[in-house]
Order: structure tokens, then sequence, then C-alpha cells
């Protein structure tokens, strides 16, 4: 495996939002897109934010045309703004990252590099909305049983989130007209995330996440969040 793919791999289990395959299927048809205020987005994203702290043991895929490559990890969630993954990864060894607030470190030290630019793609996988880094506006669009909206990021990148409820459904992104990626969770009857697939079609692999086991957890050791 070169060192450049190696590289893609780690950054991938880590921001857990690298995956491609066939062009993205849409979410639901949306009608007129109006302009909505940030403070209402905000609003809205905060109540996906779970009550409490949980502990997650995960599995991941990673697969990008050349050789599949599997691992496992946990992730540890504290509400509101706490996350930290842990994951192993073929050759390269285990990697970390930490998101604490508008915080961010790695190991290795490059990862956080290529996460914090699109963090909120981290947060979505577990099934929360983060209003991204650098949001230059927001629209929405509803419907009897959910809502679209569609938010600017000052990278050019547009994401779209389905929410029915207090629950997010998936995700889209684009840049100008050119789909890039998608989002799909699948949940189970008690509406915890099981699986998450993403897709990024600007690298041509495929990434997906499954819950293993879901328990209560924390209050996590404070160093757990603190850089080494």
């Amino acid at each position: 495996m070169s060192g450049a793919r190696r590289g893609r791999a780690a950054a991938a289990a880590v921001l857990l939002a690298a995956a491609c395959g066939p062009s993205p299927a849409p979410l639901r048809p949306a009608g007129v897109f109006v302009p909505v205020s940030p403070d209402q987005f905000r609003a809205e994203a905060a109540r996906t934010v779970p009550g409490g702290s949980a502990l997650l043991a995960i599995h991941w895929t990673y697969d990008d045309g050349d050789a599949p490559m599997s691992g496992r990890g946990a992730v540890r969630l504290t509400p509101p703004d706490s996350l930290r993954l842990d994951v192993g990864v073929p050759i390269v060894g285990r990697a970390t990252l930490v998101l604490a607030g508008d915080s961010a470190w790695s190991q290795p030290g490059m990862l956080v590099r290529q996460v914090v630019p699109n963090r909120s793609l981290v947060w979505a996988m577990f099934g929360v909305v983060r209003p991204p880094d650098g949001m230059a506006g927001v629209e929405w669009s509803q419907s009897a049983d959910h809502r679209l909206y569609r938010v600017a990021g000052a990278d050019g990148v547009v994401t779209t989130l389905e929410l029915r409820g207090d629950t997010l459904l998936g995700a889209t992104q684009a840049r100008g007209d050119r789909p890039i990626g998608r989002l799909a969770l699948t949940r189970d009857a008690t509406g915890s995330i099981v699986r998450a697939e993403a897709t990024d079609l600007e690298h041509s692999a495929r990434f997906t996440v499954s819950v293993d086991h879901r328990e209560a957890g924390g209050p996590f050791p404070n160093e757990i969040w603190r850089r080494p």
C-alpha cells in the first residue's frame, strides 16, 4: 500500500466521511427553498444533540476500488459539543480525533487539518446536525413530514440536510451544480443509528460505519479531551 493511500485510509477512518460509488440518490423532492435565519437553523440543529453521553463500538469498511480495508474503533459522545474517535487502521496503526467545542486535535496530527474544514460531516454520521464553519447562508423547504435545510459554506460547498422532527435522515453535498457526496443513515426501531454510509464522488471510495454496540457513558475523564 502506498504512503498516499495509507494517508487517505487513515483520514477516511477518522473523518468517517470518505466514501464513493454510484452517483448519490437525491433526497426527497423539495418544494421551493426560501431563506431562513442562521439562528433558526442553529435552534433546529441543537435539537438533534443527544441528551446524554454515549460510548459506541464501531466497525468500518473502506473501498476505493483498489484493496478493501476494514477496522474497528470506539466513539465517545458528550453533549453538547464533544466527540472522540479512536480507530484502528491497517498498517497505519491507531488514529484519534477529538472535537471539543471549537477546538480540535488528532494523532497523527495531519489528520486534523483534513477533518476540521468539514467537521460537520463527522457529527452528521452520528445523527447530530452541527452548523458548518463559515456558514454563508441557509435556506429551507418544508413539507408535511420532513424538512430540507440547504446550507452554503464559505468554501462553496452546499450541504442539504433532511430532517423529520428532530431526527436527521441524511444529507447530500454539491459544489455548484455538481453533486460531490451523500450521507445515508440507517436507524433501528428505537431511532438509534446502526449504519452510516457516506459517498465522496471526488475520491472514488466507499466508506461505511456500523455501530456494533451502544451504551450510556460518562461522565468521561476530562483528560480524554486534552491533547497529549
